[in-house]
């Protein structure tokens, strides 16, 4: 399997995007699928998107940019804990080869 490329993304690229993608790390890592992650902030994703494409970007919050046909996971559930596992398994449907 491929490396997959992905962006977290929060308001300030720092706080909340630390957490998600430590879980988004965890999950990966235990599924055994390479990867590679990238944090940023919601205002700059779409730029980041134009310049090197992701196979998905996890977010804190709606992501207002164009970011084409890459899929787009709002990872809230990460932090709050509700409905976690189906975020989870949205991720791993997405990351499939």
């Amino acid at each position: 399997m491929k490396k997959k490329k992905i962006y977290v993304c929060c308001g300030t690229g720092i706080a909340t995007s630390t957490v998600i993608s430590k879980k988004v790390r965890a999950v990966l890592d235990e599924k055994r699928i390479p990867y590679e992650i990238s944090q940023c902030t919601v205002q700059e994703v779409a730029s980041k998107v134009s310049t090197s494409k992701p196979d998905m970007i996890v977010s804190s919050t709606t992501v207002t940019g164009d970011v084409g046909d890459v899929p787009v996971v709002i990872g809230r559930s990460f932090l709050t804990g509700l409905k976690k596992q189906e975020t989870i398994d949205e991720i791993l449907a997405i990351l499939q080869d």
